[in-house]
């Protein structure tokens, strides 16, 4: 699909994703719509390509909003959702479940209404068992229970794909659905005791807690992808005009706690660092299968190294917490 002079919404487009795919669709000259109720993504992600691009304002969990978010779009990015980090998730399944259900409603009630030339919707690698083989290759959606440690969201997000397949299938929509696993990066909203993994320690690291506490056993390994990587692949998955399910990560991981011993080297500090074996730490090894994404994207790769990400999220820390002291 060529998607120059395209007009392509991008609900969530001013967060942690969606800022960096606003500015790859930019830059094979697409017409950019942003739809964000800012409640996490910020105005300044989106300020070096602010005078280009179209911003709706509006909260997603409400159709009307919903509506005017899509009004006119040749294409649709959905990525708008209310996720948190695991100290969340504890306690409020329920809750981030209703607040993604709504949203994914509205999508539906819309795109049921009028059609659109492709939608991308991401997904997450919370849908995927605890008690599968890793890497995790792309599962059917219902084997077995989501992820416990973000059971809510993993619900909320097979819920989301299973609804659009139906309307795929009925509406003949060309559908891709993207799984990302482990995705971080600078332009992340701090979001207190819900942040999500890297953030949460960066500021551990520099607000100079000693000892820092990782939940967990700490021997618990993740994959992580910049989020630049994952915008790249979501718009060559649509330019390819590929459909399917495909996940967004590496099989490369490195345990929590060879984690926080690189955000101490890159920034020169050395706390005593301890577990707690008490709060939950999910899955063992999660990392992600990419054959199916390499196949039809032969040029994914991993442009921002694990290093030079945590580089820049302790550039992040010093802007968001530095800057504002």
């Amino acid at each position: 699909m060529i998607l120059k002079r395209k007009t392509i919404a991008v609900t969530g487009g001013a967060g942690l994703i969606g800022s960096f795919l606003v500015e790859r669709l930019l830059s094979v000259g697409a017409r950019v719509v942003v739809a964000d109720d800012f409640s996490k993504g910020r105005r300044e992600y989106l300020a070096a390509v602010v005078d280009r691009i179209e911003i709706r304002e509006g909260d997603l969990e409400y159709l009307e909003a919903m509506q005017r978010a899509l009004e006119g779009a040749d294409v649709v990015f959905h990525l708008a959702s209310r996720a948190f980090g695991i100290s969340y998730s504890d306690g409020n399944h329920l809750t981030i479940f209703q607040h993604n259900e709504r949203i994914t409603n509205n999508l539906l009630h819309v795109l049921a209404q009028r059609s659109v030339e492709h939608l991308l919707v991401a997904s997450s690698s919370c849908v995927y068992p605890d008690q599968v083989p890793t890497p995790l290759s792309e599962l059917p959606i219902f084997t077995g229970e989501p992820e416990q440690a973000n059971y809510g969201y993993g619900w909320a997000k097979r819920f989301l794909e299973q609804k659009m397949a139906l309307l795929a299938r009925e509406t003949k929509l060309p559908l891709t659905i993207v799984r990302p696993f482990n995705i971080y990066g600078e332009r992340y909203n701090w979001s207190g005791e819900a942040s999500q993994a890297i953030p949460m320690l960066v500021k551990k690291v520099m607000d100079g807690a000693d000892p820092v506490v990782i939940w967990g056993s700490g021997s618990q390994r993740r994959n992580y992808l910049h989020s630049a990587d994952c915008a790249d692949a979501m718009v060559a998955l649509v330019e390819r005009g590929v459909q399917g399910t495909f996940n967004i990560g590496t099989e490369e991981t490195v345990t929590l706690r060879e984690l926080v011993d690189s955000i101490c080297r890159l920034s020169g500090r050395k706390p005593r660092i301890v577990t707690d074996t008490a709060k939950p730490e999910g899955r063992r090894i999660k990392s992600a299968d990419s054959t199916r994404l390499r196949a039809v994207y032969p040029g994914f790769r991993v442009s921002i190294s694990l290093d030079d990400g945590l580089r820049r999220m302790l550039g992040w820390y010093r802007a968001t917490f530095e800057r504002a002291a």
